[in-house]
């Protein structure tokens, strides 16, 4: 049983981390991208981990998003930031961050 079935999540869930305006500012984004990229190298890169982000409608927090392929690698960064599930954001609206990037499809 992988990591993801045994926290109960399916396998097609992304996870979200919510800045307010003031954490983005203050470079949170930065620290969050450093320790990702540690992570992916660390793990040779892993087939479809990638890290994604954009700013919400009314401008008042940032959403940093983990693909799926990312769960098993990520797991401080969820507990860290209290990363929630969510359903998989329209790739046309996000810029990536690191990692592999996906197609539109």
């Amino acid at each position: 049983m992988d990591e993801q079935t045994a926290v109960g999540q399916k396998p097609e869930n992304w996870y979200r981390i919510r800045l307010t305006r003031d954490e983005y500012e203050s470079g949170e984004v930065a620290v969050i991208r450093g320790t990702f990229r540690r992570i992916y190298i660390a793990r040779n890169g892993p087939k479809g981990m990638a890290m994604y982000g954009t700013e919400s409608d009314d401008d008042a927090a940032y959403f940093v998003y983990f693909t799926p392929e990312s769960l098993p690698h990520v797991r401080v960064l969820i507990e860290a930031y209290s990363a929630k599930p969510y359903a998989p954001p329209p790739l046309r609206k996000l810029s990536l961050i690191f990692g592999e990037q996906r197609d539109q499809a």
